[in-house]
Parts: C-alpha cells; sequence; structure tokens
C-alpha cells in the first residue's frame, strides 16, 4: 500500500444510510456470534446480547461518523498513512468509550469490569479493524483496476470516432478547394480545433458550452458544402455547465446531416435540444428521412458504427443507467439519449 490515493477510494461512504445500515447489520451479527461462542445455542444470554450490543452500536455509530468525516476531509496520501489514521481513530473511539463503560458498570450497576475487560476490548477491536482496514484495501485494488480497465475501453472506443470523421471532414474541404480556397482554410482551421478536441483523453467530461462550440464548427464545414439546404436549430434550456462527455453530441449531429439532409434535394433542418432535468440529462436530434432513402439509409454502416461507438462509450461511463432510444417514421429520425448528470462531490 504506498500509491497516494484519494481517501474516498479506499474509505467506504458511511455518510449515506445505506453504508451506515451494513455497518450496524454487521456488527450486531458480530455480537451474536460472540454471544454463542460465550453462553451457546440452548443459554444463549439475552441480557448480555442487550448490553453488549448498546456497547457495540454504540462504538460502530461514533466510528462511522469519524470515517465519514475522514473521507471527507482528509487530502489525497499514501495509502499506509490512510489506514493508519483510520486505525488510530477507531483504537482510540474504543478506548475512551470501553473506559466510560467500566466507569458507568462499575459505579451504577456494580458489575466488576477491570483492567483485563478493557484489554480484551482493545485487543478484539484492534483484530477486527485490521481485517476490515485490509478488506477495504483489497476491494479498492478492484475498483482501481476496473477504473483503469473502463478507461482503456472508452480509450479504444473513443480512437474509433476519429478515423471516420476524419473521412467525411476532408471530403467536406476537398469539395471546397477548387471553389473557395478561403472557405477551405477556414474549414481547415475548424477542423483542426474539432481535432484537437477530439485528441483529448477519453472519456473527458467537458461542459455542455464546450461541447456545442464544437458541434457548430462541425455544422459550419457542413453548411459550406451544403449552402441553403442545411439549416440547424438549436433549442437548448440546460446550463452551460452542464457535464457531458466529449464528441457525444457532434457524431449524432453528423449522422443527422448525413442520412437526413445530405440525400434530400432541397435540403431540410436538423433539430438539437439538450435539457437536464435534476440529475438527467436530456438529448434530442430529429431529423428529417426522406422516404426513398430509408432503405439505403440502413445499408451504410459508418455512422451506425459511429452511434453504436457513442452508446458503448455512455455505458462504460455511466453503466446501465443510460438510455439511447430511436424514434422512426417514414419522415422523421428521432436520437434520444439520457444520462446521469455526475455531481461533484
Amino acid at each position: 500500500m504506498d500509491q497516494t490515493l484519494d481517501p474516498k477510494d479506499l474509505i467506504p461512504d458511511l455518510c449515506q444510510g445505506r453504508g451506515v445500515l451494513w455497518v450496524v447489520l454487521f456488527s450486531e451479527a458480530l455480537v451474536i456470534v460472540l454471544i454463542l461462542l460465550s453462553s451457546g445455542a440452548l443459554d444463549f444470554s439475552w441480557e448480555q446480547f442487550g448490553l453488549l450490543s448498546l456497547y457495540v452500536q454504540w462504538m460502530v455509530l461514533v466510528c462511522a461518523a469519524g470515517l465519514c468525516r475522514l473521507r471527507q476531509h482528509l487530502p489525497p496520501l499514501n495509502a499506509n498513512v490512510i489506514t493508519a489514521i483510520c486505525f488510530v481513530m477507531v483504537m482510540l473511539v474504543n478506548l475512551v468509550l470501553s473506559i466510560f463503560t467500566q466507569w458507568a458498570m462499575n459505579h451504577f450497576i456494580y458489575e466488576i469490569y477491570g483492567w483485563d475487560w478493557l484489554l480484551r476490548n482493545q485487543l478484539i477491536t484492534a483484530i477486527l479493524v485490521a481485517l476490515l482496514l485490509h478488506y477495504f484495501y483489497v476491494q479498492m485494488q478492484g475498483k482501481l483496476r476496473a477504473r483503469s480497465e473502463l478507461q482503456s475501453r472508452v480509450q479504444a472506443l473513443h480512437s474509433r470516432i476519429r478515423p471516420h470523421f476524419l473521412f467525411n471532414s476532408m471530403n467536406i474541404i476537398a469539395s471546397l478547394i477548387h471553389v473557395d480556397p478561403d472557405k477551405a482554410e477556414q474549414a481547415v482551421e475548424d477542423l483542426s480545433e474539432l481535432f484537437r478536441a477530439s485528441l483529448k483523453e477519453a472519456g473527458t467530461e467537458v461542459s455542455l458550452k464546450q461541447e456545442l462550440e464544437l458541434c457548430k464548427k462541425y455544422t459550419y464545414i457542413e453548411q459550406l458544402r451544403l449552402g441553403e439546404r442545411l439549416a440547424v436549430e438549436w433549442n437548448i434550456s440546460a446550463p452551460d455547465s452542464m457535464p457531458i462527455p466529449l464528441l457525444t453530441l457532434q457524431p449524432i449531429i453528423e449522422n443527422a446531416i448525413y442520412h437526413g439532409i445530405a440525400p434530400c434535394p432541397n435540403g431540410s433542418t436538423v433539430n438539437v435540444s439538450v435539457n437536464q432535468h435534476e440529475e438527467w440529462a436530456n438529448i434530442r436530434v430529429e431529423n428529417p428521412l426522406p422516404s426513398r432513402t430509408i432503405n439505403n439509409d440502413r445499408k451504410e454502416t459508418g455512422n451506425q458504427m459511429a452511434l453504436e461507438n457513442i452508446r458503448h462509450r455512455l455505458h462504460a461511463l455511466y453503466g446501465e443507467s443510460v438510455t439511447m432510444k430511436v424514434e422512426q417514421t417514414d419522415q422523421v429520425y428521432i436520437m434520444n439519449i439520457q444520462y446521469p448528470v455526475k455531481q461533484n462531490n
């Protein structure tokens, strides 16, 4: 345990009800085991069970509150240091409560709890806390390993978008070189901005404002090729700071233009809507689907691959809570995406 890490990776979240409930149930099960070992099943002592439960739950809840505070306020430290701090805190809490319990029992209930009882409490607590912290560390290693594998998976999916995007964009620029060199030069500059974004680390979340800026650069390049045939209507009601995975919206708009606008001689409009409802981000992209191109449209696999990559990236980043649904009629193709907005702790 020599790496520096965030305490939240090692210390479980005991600030939430579920975590506290798990600890309470585990400690109560431990009390039952201790009673069974000392008195047996037939001579189960309910009095001893009540007194020991009171002490253990009191100690567990105080320690849970302390670990909750440590998790929130400790800076990133060496794993050994975090483990030692947690161990010392729990042992101090147990020592103080043991001394108080010893005093209370000897003065009010007139039962003799001597130094042997105090030492036994400390030894039992030390063993259990050491085992529990080791379990937390093993669990943390699993989470870090899964996170690393997830990052590699997202990177692989992310990299597949670049050649596809380059192919379409370079075709746009090639069509402009002989017609309008100045616009072609501007398109190259916009394309460089888009590729600068695509070369960022996979899985990077950016603000909605940044993602929309990239999308508008892309639609500008497309409008140079399609002219008045392409119109984009933006309906944005989400905050500019809403997080969104980099290059999520742009491939969807690219798909809408490629399949919905380009085949239509008179062109049409792509409608882009983004909103945030509580902790959910909602994206909706609607484009026309000329009836004569529906069958051919299904044969084009390039953009379908891009959309499938987006689906995999979102699931890799946010899990199974992500929804990505298609609504299609003879005239309209609609892509709906919903994913949870991560809250910064």
